[in-house]
């Protein structure tokens, strides 16, 4: 695989992949909760097999539940902005997207103090490689990074195949037996959503796509011997990598 090279003036923030350390743990990352009617079968699977997770808030959902986003963080989970409506932020320009990570954000400093540094997934991770989008986020939280992902479990795709309630046990199976077989998966940042906002077909089964492929995750985790870790960033930062993102 050859490598790419995104050049910059000194701005490019840290973007992390995977994790540095605990190669028999993987972090997991719940983008777009919290919703009523699967957020709280999420963290009781958690809890029962003493996972963790990193959960990307989104801020037009935890406005309509805030009570579930503080159980989140009540229950030993990170928490962080997602922004506020699920658009390409890094397309809105600069003030929506400082004004929609802060609106989130301020809803979510009042369940936990605001951390340091500060983790940051936008929208289908938009701007990820974008200029614009690293020298804002950096005015706005000074010292955060950006967390990609290594391992996608392509669950916004599940629902969409399913024409039975019968299928989603099937489709979610070899979705997470996929992702099981893979042996890069030690290390990895495993994605998935709270029912991922989007206007895909099969909206009727996102709630329970959402859970079964937790369930079956997390069964897997443990039978991999693989365990649940937060999200640890590089001790340090080269310099070099300021002016040169290479991935």
């Amino acid at each position: 695989m050859s490598l790419r090279i995104s050049w910059s003036r000194g701005i490019w923030l840290p973007v992390q992949w995977r994790l540095d350390k605990n190669q028999r743990g993987v972090a997991l990352t719940i983008d777009d909760a919290p919703m009523p009617d699967t957020t709280p079968m999420l963290l009781d699977l958690l809890e029962h097999h003493r996972a963790t997770a990193s959960f990307f808030l989104s801020g037009c959902r935890v406005a309509a539940h805030p009570g579930l986003a503080a159980e989140i963080h009540a229950r030993g989970h990170a928490i962080y902005a997602h922004g506020w409506d699920h658009i390409r932020l890094d397309q809105a320009g600069p003030e929506r997207l400082r004004a929609d990570m802060a609106r989130c954000e301020a809803l979510l400093a009042e369940i936990r103090p605001t951390p340091k540094p500060y983790l940051i997934r936008l929208p289908y991770n938009g701007g990820w490689r974008n200029r614009m989008v690293h020298r804002t986020l950096a005015e706005w939280q000074p010292g955060c990074r950006i967390v990609h992902w290594s391992a996608p479990t392509e669950d916004h795709l599940i629902a969409p195949r399913c024409v039975t309630p019968a299928d989603v046990e099937h489709e979610c199976t070899a979705q997470a037996d996929r992702l099981l077989a893979d042996p890069a998966l030690p290390g990895s940042i495993v994605l998935m959503h709270d029912q991922p906002i989007n206007e895909r077909p099969g909206a009727e089964f996102k709630p329970a796509v959402t859970v079964t492929l937790m369930r079956q995750l997390l069964e897997g985790f443990e039978r991999t011997g693989l365990h649940t870790v937060p999200i640890t960033g590089p001790d340090h930062q080269p310099f070099w990598s300021r002016f040169a993102m290479v991935w």
